[in-house]
């Protein structure tokens, strides 16, 4: 009769190793997948906003909202608030005009945005510690939209005030919660002014190891969505992205080159 035969020490500990070593191979392929489709929920987040950005046009005579309050009314909620908290405080919630154009709430917060909030989310200036950290928007107006006085001096109420290709000029985009260099602003409130103040994300297709490295989704005012790198480089000194040499890319309205 054959006598039953258990595990040695020593094969228990090979399998282990071998089971760890699978795993630290798969876990980055994991990591990964997990990534890509929270980036495709981010690109299906922007592309609801391309659909609601023609409904709130239709409904307001072709007008865009105010960049500054088309998320929130306003950045300070309560006397004395401070306003770099506004994203992440679901303490007050939403009332600018656009947000009840895209009722699911979750259509606001990149997936990707959450996640990093979480180690990331009290790096932003001025950050109050007694405010929760539980964001519930993540993309900013181009602030030449709506506005003729614009980001910088300039800016279009009307979509029909475009005068560059509506497919090279972004509507919402996601930025930054923390400072980079050759950036001092970050996501404050709903404008994303992209004449040397505000810049795009680098969140998306990145390691925590360097935040500032990746891309990020944007919509355009023609409504399709496209994964961009943002101009500000790593080496402050690199404008070789920049448009007119100091804007961030896709955000001046107009064919003609700013004065």
């Amino acid at each position: 009769m054959n006598k039953l035969r258990g595990f040695t020490l020593i094969e228990l500990l090979v399998v282990i190793a071998i089971i760890a070593i699978l795993l630290a191979i798969l876990m980055p392929a994991l990591q990964r997948v997990k990534e890509q489709a929270r980036e495709m929920t981010c690109r299906a987040n922007l592309r609801q906003y391309g659909i609601a950005q023609a409904m709130y046009l239709d409904d307001n005579e072709d007008r865009y909202p105010s960049a500054w309050t088309s998320l929130v009314k306003t950045e300070a909620p309560v006397a004395g608030y401070q306003r770099f908290c506004r994203w992440h405080d679901p303490r007050y919630p939403a009332d600018g005009p656009f947000w009840p154009y895209l009722k699911d709430g979750k259509v606001h917060l990149c997936p990707s945005f959450a996640v990093i909030a979480k180690s990331e989310g009290t790096r932003h200036p001025s950050h109050v510690e007694s405010n929760p950290v539980v964001p519930y928007y993540s993309y900013s107006m181009n602030a030449y939209l709506g506005s003729r006085t614009g980001a910088n001096g300039g800016g279009v109420l009307k979509r029909g005030e475009i005068t560059r290709p509506t497919s090279e000029v972004f509507f919402f985009a996601a930025e930054n919660m923390w400072l980079r260099p050759g950036c001092s602003w970050v996501l404050n409130d709903n404008a994303l002014c992209p004449d040397g103040r505000d810049w795009f994300g680098t969140f998306h297709g990145t390691s925590h190891s360097n935040l500032n490295a990746g891309t990020v989704n944007v919509v355009f005012v023609d409504a399709h969505v496209e994964e961009v790198r943002s101009a500000l480089k790593e080496d402050p000194g690199d404008h070789s992205e920049k448009e007119f040499g100091r804007f961030e890319k896709y955000g001046w309205p107009f064919k003609d080159d700013p004065p």
